[in-house]
């Protein structure tokens, strides 16, 4: 809800601010200016609706509600039991339309949106009340098992959030058979005070704690902007020693290279503080993944691109060494897709272990069913 600040007074530089010890600051030259401008050049004109000082009014209640601001877990979280030994790459299923034949994958990644949502009457729900009902919607073989991925639009977290402990959701989620669930990577927005990315990240923190009390392997989501961040990584994963398996994306801002190689290398330096190996869950990192080759024992790259262009009626087609392309092939209307995006999960896979300089094993698991009864 929008809220024009009162009388804003906020401080001038990260020096005068009443939170730089759990900020840390800015770096370099924007520490002089601190990130309050907004406060006088947009909110007080226009309204604000995020975790911000100088509107009085509910700034109490957003802190309360996310425990603090870089308030950490305070339980041992479920961790993910043998991650070094998930592939290199997962393919991420979006939905089942389109396809009339279950798609057979040692293990698969699925959005969040694909699992709750609004359904009946506009009510928050879980879509599905059993494993099997979960994987036929989905076409997918009932060995398959399913890692949650939690990067979504703004607007899918904010409504998880609103409803997620109301309506009972993680517990539910439990009885779907997930191997493990990323937490929900709420907003680090650059353009507002810090103060609302510290409460995302203890809203993040609660809802680990949330996904791990249901009994479902959590995957930490990585949120950091600043050395001050990584910092307090650290301390949140040597506090939780099990944890091994981090998530992190490069589909939004880590996208543009300069800041995808902080990011990046944040990372790398994130595993050097703590002493012991990360496996890096990567949503949409298959450009990093040489580098991750060099710096990381093992590590996993989530990548719904054979899907989304399976969809689109492209093809993944190999047009010299190390050279391939995504070709045009139409279908007649309403033929399905299933054959074509166990070609591209395949391709793409084959596409993956040659950047890594590894042979795939194609085995016998990326066969069709027959359509589910």
């Amino acid at each position: 809800m929008y809220q024009t600040p009162y009388k804003p007074r906020p401080p001038e530089s990260c020096a005068e601010c009443g939170f730089l010890d759990d900020c840390g600051g800015l770096e370099g030259k924007a520490y002089a200016k601190g990130c309050f401008a907004r406060c006088v050049e947009h909110c007080q004109y226009h309204g604000c609706d995020v975790a911000c000082p100088c509107l009085h009014l509910n700034f109490p209640d957003l802190l309360e509600e996310a425990g603090g601001l870089w308030a950490p877990p305070e339980r041992e979280l479920t961790a993910l039991v043998s991650a070094s030994t998930l592939p290199y790459y997962i393919a991420q299923i979006d939905h089942g339309g389109s396809r009339d034949a279950a798609l057979r994958e040692e293990i698969v990644a699925v959005p969040l949106s694909a699992l709750v949502g609004r359904v009946r009457r506009g009510w928050y729900d879980v879509r599905f009340d059993s494993p099997a009902a979960l994987r036929h919607a989905l076409k997918l073989s009932e060995e398959t098992d399913i890692i949650v991925s939690s990067v979504a639009p703004d607007q899918v977290l904010e409504d998880f959030w609103e409803e997620h402990v109301a309506r009972d959701i993680l517990p539910r989620l439990a009885l779907l058979r997930l191997r493990a669930m990323t937490v929900p990577n709420f907003s680090f927005m650059t353009d507002v005070t810090r103060l609302n990315s510290l409460r995302n990240l203890s809203r993040m923190f609660r809802v680990a704690e949330r996904i791990s009390g249901a009994g479902i392997a959590t995957i930490l989501h990585l949120q950091a902007s600043t050395r001050h961040d990584w910092g307090k990584w650290a301390d949140v994963l040597r506090a939780q020693s099990s944890v091994a398996t981090v998530a992190l994306e490069f589909q939004t801002g880590p996208k543009q290279k300069e800041i995808g190689d902080r990011y990046y290398f944040g990372l790398v330096g994130l595993q050097d503080s703590i002493g012991r190996s990360l496996h890096p869950l990567v949503i949409a990192g298959g450009g990093r993944m040489r580098q991750m080759k060099t710096h990381f024992r093992s590590f996993t790259v989530i990548d719904s691109t054979p899907f989304i262009k399976t969809m689109k009626r492209r093809l993944l087609i190999r047009i010299g060494p190390g050279r391939w392309k995504w070709r045009r092939r139409f279908t007649p209307p309403k033929q399905s897709l299933s054959q074509r995006l166990v070609l591209n999960v395949n391709a793409h896979r084959r596409r993956f272990h040659e950047i890594i300089g590894i042979i795939p094993d194609l085995g016998n698991q990326r066969f069709l069913f027959p359509p589910a009864a």
